[in-house]
């Protein structure tokens, strides 16, 4: 049977190197996302999300620009996270475990329907329409509760919605909707135990990530009525919530310190660019200035070099003091994760071979610091990257 993907149209080989060339720091990106996203699981969702955008990817051969992390990033990460929705929603998405329990309708049919077809049953579409709607609500609510909805909370919102997949006028209509005040939610329909422990759990972690108000505060406890949850179940999550956001704090501060350096002597400009926006990406919204400053710091420091060289161009980058001492705190997976990701700006640039050998040293001794080995994570990275090239580079024949 013939492959039903559209293929890009045949271009020289000159033009198509050319695009090829410019898809590479496209798939650096996307696997940045991905290694972030789903930590532990690198290799998997590297692959599955530069899959399911392998269209946008043809897309961007044929002349036609997708949103991009430097360049778009609210659009970038809007439609990232409805790519990955139906491998593991981000571990930085609030409502995301909502998304856990298969409240969307990226993932396609399910059972026997799915032999036959990808649509979704109308009772599939029903049960995320409402509980997606009630979910979306519940996070507005609480970024109300203190104020104006912030640009960075309207995103994440947007991410939410995108996640659900739902038809476009369902998710425009629910991107517009004002903030509805917690006491007049409309909890209706059979509410799975599961998914109201998930819109709790995201509740909380909304409210954490930029700081816990008291006014959000209350806000959950009502909500926390209006779903039946006990009150051993809303300080469990709520202590869940914080422990979360202060992991991640130390994952997106080890990641400016590990990418800094990766990318102290970038080829191509834009090193402190893209490790602000990885540090941002990884770490909440309460510790963002945090991170910026980290890597304004980084950026103005002068180097701890080896002893003095005549040649400049022989400087060595900075190297962070005691990295395993400094984050000894860090989890393996969130380790992995973030070493994903640096090891995938390091490939932002397409590095010549030369170059990418040097990478690869540099990036191994940080790795081997951190207690993981640089090989194995260079290649849940790298494989699903070479992978993707070569898949496009046979339409571009």
């Amino acid at each position: 049977m013939p492959d039903a993907t559209p293929d890009a149209p045949p271009q020289p080989p000159e033009s198509a190197t050319l695009a090829l060339g410019q898809l590479v720091p496209v798939l650096a990106e996307e696997a940045m996302f991905a290694a972030l996203a789903i930590p532990g699981a690198t290799r998997d969702a590297v692959e599955g999300i530069l899959k399911r955008r392998h269209d946008a990817h043809v897309a961007w051969a044929q002349g036609q620009p997708s949103p991009s992390m430097l360049g778009s990033e609210d659009t970038w990460i809007v439609s990232l996270a409805r790519a990955i929705a139906p491998i593991a929603p981000p571990t930085w998405l609030p409502m995301g475990d909502v998304i856990k329990q298969k409240v969307t309708l990226e993932v396609g049919a399910r059972g026997l329907r799915s032999l036959f077809s990808s649509k979704p049953s109308d009772k599939d579409v029903q049960r995320v329409k409402r509980l997606g709607t009630l979910a979306v609500r519940s996070l507005r609510a609480v970024f109300s509760a203190d104020g104006l909805i912030s640009p960075l909370e309207r995103r994440n919102i947007a991410a939410v919605v995108a996640s659900l997949g739902l038809p476009d006028a369902d998710a425009q209509s629910l991107l517009d909707e004002d903030p509805i005040r917690v006491e007049r939610l409309d909890v209706y329909g059979e509410l799975e135990v599961d998914v109201a422990r998930a819109i709790l759990s995201g509740a909380w972690f909304a409210a954490a990530s930029d700081g816990l108000d008291p006014r959000e505060e209350q806000v959950i406890r009502a909500l926390a009525v209006k779903l039946h949850r006990s009150t051993e179940e809303v300080e469990e999550a709520r202590s869940a919530a914080n422990a979360r956001v202060e992991a991640a704090r130390v994952v997106g501060l080890a990641l400016v310190d590990v990418t800094r350096t990766l990318l102290a002597d970038r080829a191509k400009p834009g090193g402190p660019e893209l490790t602000g926006a990885l540090g941002r990406l990884a770490s909440p919204a309460r510790y963002h200035d945090e991170v910026v400053a980290q890597v304004t710091s980084s950026a103005a420091a002068p180097a701890v070099s080896s002893p003095p060289t005549s040649s400049p161009q022989k400087a060595q980058p900075p190297q962070p003091a005691s990295l395993a001492k400094r984050y000894a705190s860090l989890h393996a997976e969130g380790r992995g994760a973030l070493l994903a990701a640096a090891w995938a700006a390091a490939l932002h640039e397409d590095p010549a071979l030369s170059r990418r050998s040097a990478l690869r040293a540099r990036f191994d001794r940080i790795a081997s610091e951190l207690g993981d080995e640089g090989g194995r994570v260079r290649g849940a990275v790298e494989g699903p990257i070479d992978e993707a090239l070569a898949t496009l580079a046979s339409a571009m024949r």
